[in-house]
């Protein structure tokens, strides 16, 4: 919802708008059933609006400040219209249209696509060097544009497996970039990462090209712990459950529960998650049974 927003931001605004966004339109942007959106979207902005920003700057003067603000200063709901009316809160407003520039040579269609939060980061810092087509970053630099704290992949291994090559993957499968990067190595420790990134000549990738490459990346072992990680579970369980149950099943039952959380509040996904692989849960075969409850 944040990126559908940012794309209706123009330059010269002077304030923000009040920007009308169609449930069926969102429904079809997030590739959803337009059917019962109305109540997801009152959740989603209920918690944009709970969520709150920490800006730090430290002025001209050189004396610090924080604001603390939320994404959104208000959503109003037009029932049996079939849409509803956002607007940023007014205090973003410098910050916004600082980075509309960046925001609109990204395609909200493959920032949309994106599983991964780092995909996401790592895409828009090389976008914006694509004439380029080259970025040096430290590695210290880079954990700290996507967000990742101290204590969090303290071993570069760890933040190479689960940000860098995962990003990497996602955006050379679901875009039409193609990036990759070398280590550079001061004393034998990696301390810098050198970026690559090119348009694809010609974007020849179907719809079918790109879901076989997704389920392709899904069946790997490692991107299924991945996924097990993200919904709760320690990597020592996670490697439990792979070891324990045939890889296919835990696919099936990751697909089914992300269908089910499409329409449900899910209070504990990963308890939901781990049912449905000991069940054998198939994505198929809920959704029909949901279609004749």
């Amino acid at each position: 919802m944040i990126l559908w927003l940012l794309t209706q931001i123009r330059p010269d605004d002077e304030d923000f708008k009040t920007h009308r966004l169609d449930i069926v339109e969102y429904a079809n942007m997030a590739g959803l059933n337009a059917k019962g959106q109305y109540r997801e979207l009152e959740k989603i902005t209920e918690r944009l609006m709970k969520r709150i920003l920490k800006i730090k700057e430290i002025t001209l003067k050189n004396k610090k400040t924080t604001l603390q603000v939320a994404w959104l200063s208000s959503a109003k709901y037009h029932h049996g219209e079939g849409y509803v009316s956002l607007r940023f809160d007014p205090e973003l407003k410098p910050y916004l249209l600082q980075l509309k520039s960046q925001f609109t040579r990204i395609n909200i269609a493959d920032a949309m696509g994106f599983k991964s939060i780092y995909a996401l980061r790592i895409f828009e810092l090389l976008v914006q060097v694509e004439k380029i087509g080259y970025r040096k970053m430290s590695v210290s630099e880079l954990r700290e544009w996507c967000g990742i704290g101290k204590g969090e992949y303290e071993f570069y291994k760890d933040f190479k497996r689960d940000a860098v090559n995962r990003a990497k993957t996602e955006i050379n499968a679901k875009t039409d970039y193609e990036i990759d990067f070398v280590e550079i190595k001061t004393s034998r420790k990696v301390t810098d990462l050198e970026w690559t990134i090119k348009h694809k000549t010609h974007f020849e990738k179907s719809q079918s090209e790109k879901a076989t490459i997704l389920e392709k990346e899904l069946r790997s072992t490692t991107v299924i712990i991945e996924h097990l990680l993200e919904y709760g579970f320690t990597r020592q369980a996670a490697n439990r459950l792979v070891k324990n149950h045939e890889e296919a099943n835990i696919i099936n039952a990751i697909k089914a529960v992300e269908i089910y959380m499409i329409k449900h509040a899910v209070k504990n996904p990963r308890a939901l998650l781990e049912t449905a692989i000991k069940e054998k849960w198939h994505p198929e075969k809920y959704v029909a049974k949901k279609k004749m409850a």
